[in-house]
């Protein structure tokens, strides 16, 4: 979950976000070379990264069903935890950053007018 101060959480945020554009110009850039294509829109690729592992990121929010674990310590003491939101948030951040970029350059490289040379 998030950190509970504003300055501490600012600064998650910034650290997944500057995460998150890495990783959708890193995406995207791959894309451009598998695809040939000039690397014109990093920078777009970077920012549809950045929402999209902050959506992702937010996904810990939602409400998810309950999962209860239970654990011995040593002594006997027996320590149940209870999570009611979604616990692989970061998961599915990493793979939203990944695939939207990839996805939106793949959607440009086969709608992009092709020159026939005969």
């Amino acid at each position: 979950m998030l950190p509970d101060s504003p300055v501490i959480t600012l600064l998650f945020l910034l650290g997944h976000a500057i995460v998150g554009m890495a990783i959708g110009a890193l995406s995207g850039w791959v894309t451009l070379a598998v695809t040939k294509t000039a690397p014109k829109r990093i920078l777009t690729d970077a920012l549809i990264g950045l929402i999209s592992y902050l959506v992702g990121l937010m996904t810990c929010f939602l409400p998810w069903h309950q999962n209860t674990i239970s654990y011995r310590l040593s002594g006997g003491t027996v320590v149940t935890s209870t999570a009611y939101y979604f616990q692989y948030y970061a998961r599915v951040a990493v793979i939203a950053a990944i695939m939207l970029p990839f996805l939106y350059e793949l959607n440009r490289f086969l709608r992009a007018p092709r020159s026939t040379s005969r």
